[in-house]
């Protein structure tokens, strides 16, 4: 099938496209001009749905190809998708490899350099080899998952842990040396720490680390949970921590592993077995020990 896709590529590029000022190559958009340099075997070309490792060595037309800007990294093809790189990926599939001279202007930087400010001059022409070494569907990638969650579910949870750190704006704190995390916020009206035998009144709120659904948020909006603390199951490990870490009138958000959650239980029908979960903690009032 990529054999006859090839043939057809290369009669669109002869006679479908205009010519190009440049040796080889054919005009397939605003500027933009493309060559074919290896077929891969791919039968697809990517969706904006699809994830996919680009490969790419860009340099000023005359200069070192991979001079201006490298990499090879993963990325959502929705992300890539403007400018120059709009008819590329129109012809572009798993394995193959085009080289490309476009403007420097109509090149998605900041998408390729995933927000890092770079020193590209917006005129003159850059020219690149692009390379899609692999292509992943939402339907593999998810498959891909739930292969890893069955067979590794420790090392499931600590990629989706890994995952929402970096994405998330909160500058979270390790505890210790376990894989619960947390930020605090607000002033603290009483800066003790709480102790077994303390009264507290506390506000919480649960939501699923993979999707943030809610699933457990009753004092959050209600009624506040008041009881002593170190009393046996009143409130799950991860929350026992909380309270310690928290002072009388702060709020914190703490990233739970399943061992300091619903561990390999999980909620039937809410939460899987072996996932982490996130917190939003209030500490509202502490009444302390009768003799502390």
């Amino acid at each position: 099938m990529r054999s006859l896709w090839a043939i057809a590529l290369l009669l669109l590029l002869a006679t479908g496209c205009q010519r190009s000022p440049y040796a080889g190559y054919k005009v397939v958009g605003d500027d933009v001009h493309l060559k074919l340099l290896v077929i891969g075997d791919g039968e697809q070309v990517p969706s904006d749905s699809d994830s996919v490792v680009v490969r790419m060595r860009l340099g000023f037309v005359g200069e070192d190809v991979g001079s201006a800007f490298s990499t090879e990294r993963a990325y959502l093809v929705k992300d890539l998708r403007s400018g120059a790189l709009v008819p590329v990926l129109r012809r572009l599939h798993e394995g193959d490899s085009l080289s490309v001279i476009a403007p420097a202007s109509a090149l998605p930087w900041k998408a390729l350099s995933r927000g890092v400010a770079i020193d590209i001059p917006d005129t003159g022409m850059i020219q690149g080899e692009i390379s899609l070494r692999s292509l992943r569907t939402p339907a593999m990638i998810r498959a891909e998952a739930e292969a890893h969650k069955q067979h590794d579910p420790l090392g499931y949870e600590l990629r989706l842990i890994a995952a929402y750190k970096g994405r998330s704006p909160i500058p979270f704190i390790q505890w210790g040396t376990s894989d619960l995390h947390y930020h605090i916020t607000g002033t603290a009206a009483d800066t003790n720490v709480v102790v077994v035998g303390d009264q507290i009144t506390m506000a919480y709120q649960g939501r699923r680390l993979e999707d943030g659904k809610v699933f457990d948020e009753v004092t959050w909006k209600g009624s506040p949970l008041t009881f002593t603390y170190g009393d046996k199951d009143q409130v799950i490990q991860g929350l026992e921590v909380a309270i310690h870490l928290l002072r009388e009138g702060q709020e914190g958000t703490f990233l739970l592993p399943s061992l300091y959650a619903f561990g390999t239980k999980g909620i039937n029908g809410v939460l899987e077995p072996n996932m982490p979960v996130i917190y939003t903690v209030r500490l509202e009032s502490v009444i302390r020990a009768k003799g502390a």
